[in-house]
């Protein structure tokens, strides 16, 4: 009997053994399913069925047709540089207030979030930029400077990140709250305050404000800027190309729709000035010569043929975020998609729809009628879309579709939880207002064509 016991314990144990690991890989499939990272494998249909290059477009329009009439698009010029240099002539912040400031502190201390580690901020942490930031004493200088590299504008004076959780796509990477935008090198700045330690400054651009390290600008004199105001500029047309100085040294990277004082015009080339620092933290001037294949007399005529010359070199862009890692966000593409051409625009989307151009609104509108709208009234490539979070530049249409232009992060899908996640797109793409339509796991309330709720056209048609 003891020897039949055994054996019947002996099985039990077997069994329960092959129940146990059952149990071990059927648990560890459902969290592979929960715990699924953003979908980046494939490319939504859009993007691998329509061309990506905005050269296909010229089939359908005359290469050159000039969009904008001459009296036109010499206003916006006009208009955009005295916006870029505004900030050379204030006397003192326009947008950088003193409440502004003590708000964004008050912000983060409700909210300390994630850092690059993925740990808890402490108190400490901000408590320490807060006595660095030196507020107490805002704003401690008054001096008009130009950046001489590529930046990006802080919320607090940090390059470390800020996130709302640890992990995901969603509050998490690469979304930091502290970035508010890259700013490209050579671009006029107002120093409104030095940190207490000086290595920061908290600056305002003639489009935004935020903290930059201190070794990323240098101070001008009025001479400078006499010189540099010269009202003839080149505008630059292709991206991220090399500059060196006269002496074979390198000075920057461009960057689509930077501007640079013209000194001479050639067939060939262009002779520009450039800015750099001197040991004091001065600005100094440098006269280049520039091939016309990477710049061009601002503002570039707006025809068809230059339209999609200067989106193709934006597009397939990965995505970045307030302009991190040298890349752009949704609304940095259209604002320099169209300064080469002189148009101006904000830096936020919502700003880009609403505070300038003809508003259309669209937001009580149905799908359908929503895009009949957009074909009948929408002038390819000088019309902007918007959905809160998100703007579009409107570039044509396809099979009684519109297409658009975009740089986007990903759409919003579920997983098999019904929780919340990301189809990963993460470049700038051509679509139609339908991406990933054809997801099992779209959320069809994140489609683009059923949030949207705006067309602006930013001139009307020659």
């Amino acid at each position: 009997m003891k020897k039949d016991y055994t054996i019947r314990q002996n099985k039990l144990k077997g069994s329960g053994m092959k129940v146990k690991y059952v149990c071990v890989v059927l648990a560890l499939f459902l969290v592979s399913c929960y715990l699924q990272p953003p979908d980046t494998l494939q490319d939504v249909k859009d993007v691998t069925d329509l061309p990506q290059d905005h050269t296909a477009r010229l089939a359908d329009v005359p290469a050159d047709k000039v969009l904008l009439t001459r009296d036109s698009q010499t206003a916006m010029n006009e208009h955009y540089d005295k916006t870029f240099f505004s900030v050379w002539h204030h006397p003192e912040p326009v947008h950088a207030l003193p409440e502004r400031l003590s708000a964004i502190f008050t912000q983060f201390a409700a909210h300390p979030g994630y850092g690059e580690n993925k740990r808890k901020h402490s108190t400490a942490w901000l408590k320490k930029l807060q006595q660095n930031a030196w507020l107490e004493n805002y704003p401690n200088t008054l001096q008009p400077a130009i950046t001489v590299r590529s930046t990006n504008l802080r919320m607090l004076p940090t390059n470390g990140p800020h996130f709302y959780k640890p992990g995901g796509d969603i509050n998490g990477w690469p979304f930091d709250n502290l970035q508010i935008s890259s700013v490209a090198a050579n671009t006029p700045i107002l120093i409104c305050h030095i940190s207490r330690d000086r290595s920061w400054a908290l600056v305002e651009t003639s489009f935004a404000f935020g903290w930059i390290p201190a070794e990323d600008f240098a101070r001008v004199d009025d001479p400078f800027m006499q010189t540099w105001q010269t009202s003839r500029y080149a505008t630059v047309t292709r991206d991220k190309i090399p500059i060196v100085d006269a002496n074979g040294n390198f000075s920057l990277r461009t960057s689509i729709g930077q501007m640079f004082p013209l000194i001479t015009e050639m067939a060939d080339k262009l002779e520009i000035l450039i800015a750099s620092a001197d040991a004091n933290h001065q600005a100094i001037i440098q006269r280049v010569f520039i091939s016309r294949e990477i710049m061009n007399i601002k503002p570039l005529p707006f025809t068809y043929a230059n339209a999609t010359r200067i989106a193709n070199e934006l597009i397939d862009e990965p995505y970045g975020w307030g302009g991190l890692y040298g890349n752009r966000d949704c609304s940095a593409m259209t604002r320099d998609f169209f300064a080469p051409f002189g148009i101006w625009l904000p830096r936020h989307s919502a700003d880009q729809a609403k505070k300038i151009g003809i508003y259309i609104d669209l937001e009580a509108m149905e799908p359908q009628e929503k895009e009949k709208v957009i074909l009948e009234q929408g002038i390819p490539y000088l019309s902007l879309l918007w959905r809160r979070g998100h703007i579009m530049l409107y570039i044509g249409e396809r099979n009684g579709r519109a297409l658009i232009f975009h740089n986007v992060w990903g759409l919003r899908i579920t997983d098999a939880r019904g929780e919340e996640g990301r189809k990963i797109i993460g470049k700038a793409v051509i679509t139609t207002l339908h991406p990933g339509k054809e997801l099992t796991n779209i959320d069809p309330d994140a489609l683009l064509i059923k949030n949207l709720s705006a067309m602006t056209i930013l001139a009307p048609a020659k």
